[in-house]
């Protein structure tokens, strides 16, 4: 493996890279019965994450820092599109947006297809 690769997060698949992967991955179990519920699952009240506002977002933006892997997005980026005053009222959409679709994937049902 070559510096640029472990720079970039990606490599060329070699037969080297195959052994070392295939090394690493335990082996297949078998299913355990108690491993499978038929319980049904249980819901959060919603009211939790009716807080989750366009406000929230930007408050906790201001906050956070990360990398951006694998989007290449930091969160230094983020800031300036959620918090900055540059982008006038895109920013204040784009937090509304986030808002939405977390209370959305927090509280609705939504099929795997969608997402």
């Amino acid at each position: 493996m070559d510096h640029a690769s472990d720079i970039e997060g990606k490599h060329d698949i070699t037969t080297d890279i195959k052994k070392k992967l295939k090394e690493k991955h335990p082996k297949a179990a078998e299913l355990k019965q108690c491993a499978i519920t038929d319980k049904l699952e249980t819901k959060t009240e919603k009211v939790i994450f009716e807080n989750i506002t366009q406000d929230e977002i930007a408050s906790n933006t201001k906050s956070s820092s990360g990398s951006g892997r694998p989007t290449q997005i930091d969160m230094d980026t983020w800031i300036e599109m959620i918090c900055s005053k540059s982008y006038g009222t895109h920013s204040n959409m784009l937090a509304d947006e986030i808002a939405t679709l977390a209370r959305r994937l927090a509280m609705d049902n939504i099929p795997h297809d969608y997402i």
